[in-house]
């Protein structure tokens, strides 16, 4: 029987998985060289600490105990993207030139080869928890310059940059709204008995009766406007007599505000404290 039916077998006599589960993994396994319990735990039919225990005692070998057998000196042998990546933590250096780590799964000889040709030194792997190496790398390996230039740290800051980009869009695109929203309109500004119009030199102010009055100067007049209308149809009377006296800006805006008093866009808010 081999190791990885074993693995198999212990998960089931654990009532961890069903025969179904195992069977379906195994498929999955076919023509690859991931490992049963990698496949399991991606299929979160256990956990990655379950995996560790019945490691255990496939392979006969206790769980190591990480924070009892680690030595600061190894803390900046790897870079922690690595640690993560491999699901390693160091541990300590020991003679003939060998460094002792705790792995998720000390069988995965393609992250223990690695390990050694990235360190230049011989791998010994021990048992540790997934969750437990997970805390203490945290813990105990320093972030580097390394840790930055990497390809998980790559899409992270290409993520970023797309979210900050996206920001800025939606920041100026609003800006830009707001712009061309107050050249074409202007602004308008509520009080507790008028609603005020402005734009293009022009005031337009409407009250709670409903009259207007029309304060500014006209692009083509020689003088200041200050004349109120008993409504709206009056005043557009007046500014269509006067039309050579207004630019065609003016006439447009004087148009749309006369709009907004007749359907009571923004005049609502008069009514109501009427």
């Amino acid at each position: 029987m081999s190791s990885k039916q074993l693995l198999g077998d212990l998960l089931i006599k654990q009532n961890l998985v069903s025969h179904e589960v195992i069977d379906s993994a195994l498929k999955i396994q076919v023509g690859g060289n991931r490992r049963l319990g990698h496949i399991l735990v991606r299929m979160k039919a256990i956990t990655a600490d379950q995996l560790a225990e019945t490691l255990a005692k496939q392979l006969g070998i206790p769980i190591t105990n990480i924070s009892e057998s680690f030595s600061k000196e190894v803390n900046k042998t790897l870079p922690r993207y690595l640690c993560r990546q491999f699901g390693v933590m160091p541990l300590k250096f020991k003679e003939n030139n060998v460094l002792e780590v705790a792995m998720a799964n000390p069988s995965d000889n393609d992250a223990i080869t690695s390990l050694e040709q990235y360190t230049g030194k011989v791998i010994k792997p021990t048992l540790g928890r997934h969750s437990d190496i997970d805390k203490e790398i945290g813990r105990r390996i320093p972030l580097t310059v390394k840790d930055f230039f990497t390809p998980q740290a790559n899409i992270w800051a290409t993520r970023t940059i797309a979210v900050t980009a996206l920001a800025l869009v939606v920041a100026l695109s609003v800006f830009t709204n707001n712009y061309i929203k107050k050249a074409n309109y202007g602004t308008i500004t509520h009080t507790e008995t008028h609603v005020l119009f402005n734009n293009h030199d022009l005031i337009m102010g409407v009250d709670k009766e409903g009259k207007i009055s029309l304060l500014g100067h006209g692009a083509f007049s020689k003088g200041y406007y200050s004349v109120s209308f008993e409504n709206s149809d009056f005043m557009a009377s007046f500014v269509h007599s006067k039309s050579e006296d207004f630019s065609e800006k003016q006439r447009t805006w004087i148009e749309w505000a006369l709009r907004q008093i007749k359907t009571g866009t923004h005049t609502r808010s008069l009514a109501l404290n009427n």
